[in-house]
């Protein structure tokens, strides 16, 4: 990694976007300060997620996966396994990542030795996204054939299917992992996984030339759903009763100049968000009273906001834990050398 202060290390935590010209940039957690910068890939990066542990892997147009340290802030290597885009991937705990690509394939690692575990189509076109439940079971994946599709990641088999109207560019599990967020650019859907109960929120907005496209979305608590939008703004979002319609519950903060809204990731009582003109803003939520009352403005506080000057594309956030550090290098989760990961390209996997 290239060094911008006297060290790239980042066991603070850390804020990591992804570029349209291949370049990660680093900045850290605390203070907002870049402390690395750089070009690993050949195309455009369009995806990035962090372990607890503090392992970054960033996916894009060169088809490759390239993972990193930020906790010593090291490169460790890369994984050459997909012969298209690579369009999203989740690191599930300390011991496995799953990639998926513009050609519908998934692949599933083990990251102690960068063994491919598994590998199967999800769709007949693109994978758009995929999230993992908390019990690291079971993974939704979404497509650009606008179908979302639950697998048995014990099996590497499909569970259930779920059609809509649009595309669909976000899942989440909710923490619990007794709803899953299903992201459209005009529509947010809330699925209960225990009693099949389907909520919606259609933006009102979302017909005609000037139509507001929702943009991202990301679960605050289990009833609590953080929602960006074209305009730039930001609204929490919950169910008015089990199986009613989605309403919102506040607004954080209005549209502004701050351009569309492209990507949130959350740590703790901490999130980030960044945005189509290049800026990082750094948020603090306080959620402990949700459970007596309503969600508020007030509970929302803006820290800060980092100008990159970069055209971003994605973003992910970690904050360091000492202990899941530890138990993740005593476990062997760091234990991947440049060398070692460097052998495992188009390594064949088991096809369901």
């Amino acid at each position: 990694m290239v060094e911008k202060e006297e060290s790239a290390s980042l066991s603070d935590g850390a804020i990591v976007i992804g570029t349209y010209d291949g370049g990660l940039l680093g900045f850290s957690a605390i203070d907002g300060v870049q402390k690395f910068g750089y070009a690993p890939h050949t195309g455009c990066v369009k995806t990035l997620h962090c372990s607890q542990a503090g392992r970054l892997a960033s996916g894009g147009t060169d088809h490759m996966v390239r993972l990193f340290n930020l906790s010593r802030g090291v490169e460790l290597g890369e994984l050459q396994e997909h012969q298209d885009t690579v369009t999203c991937l989740k690191f599930v705990g300390a011991s496995t990542l799953i990639t998926a690509s513009e050609d519908g394939q998934v692949c599933i690692w083990q990251c102690a030795n960068w063994d491919l575990l598994l590998k199967f189509r999800a769709h007949k076109v693109a994978v758009t996204c995929l999230a993992v439940h908390p019990s690291g079971r079971l993974m939704a994946s979404a497509g650009k054939d606008k179908g979302v599709r639950l697998w048995d990641l014990m099996r590497g088999t499909s569970a259930a299917d779920l059609s809509t109207a649009d595309v669909v560019e976000a899942l989440e599990w909710s923490p619990s992992g007794e709803h899953l967020a299903v992201l459209s650019a005009v529509e947010l859907i809330l699925v209960n996984s225990q009693t099949d109960a389907v909520a919606t929120y259609r933006e009102p907005g979302s017909a005609g030339i000037m139509r507001v496209t929702l943009s991202a979305a990301m679960f605050l608590t289990d009833t609590a759903v953080l929602l960006g939008d074209g305009r730039g703004a930001l609204r929490i979002m919950g169910c008015a009763k089990e199986g009613g319609d989605v309403v919102e519950i506040c607004q954080v903060s209005p549209g502004s100049a701050r351009g569309r809204v492209k990507a949130m990731s959350r740590a703790g009582d901490m999130f980030a968000l960044g945005t189509s003109t290049g800026s990082v803003e750094v948020w603090q939520v306080a959620t402990s009273a949700w459970g007596t009352r309503a969600a508020q403005t007030s509970d929302f506080s803006q820290l800060r906001v980092v100008d990159t000057g970069a055209r971003l594309t994605c973003l992910t956030m970690w904050r360091s834990s000492a202990a899941s550090i530890e138990a993740a290098e005593e476990s062997n989760e760091v234990a991947g050398t440049t060398e070692s990961i460097r052998k495992k390209k188009r390594r064949k996997g088991a096809k369901v």
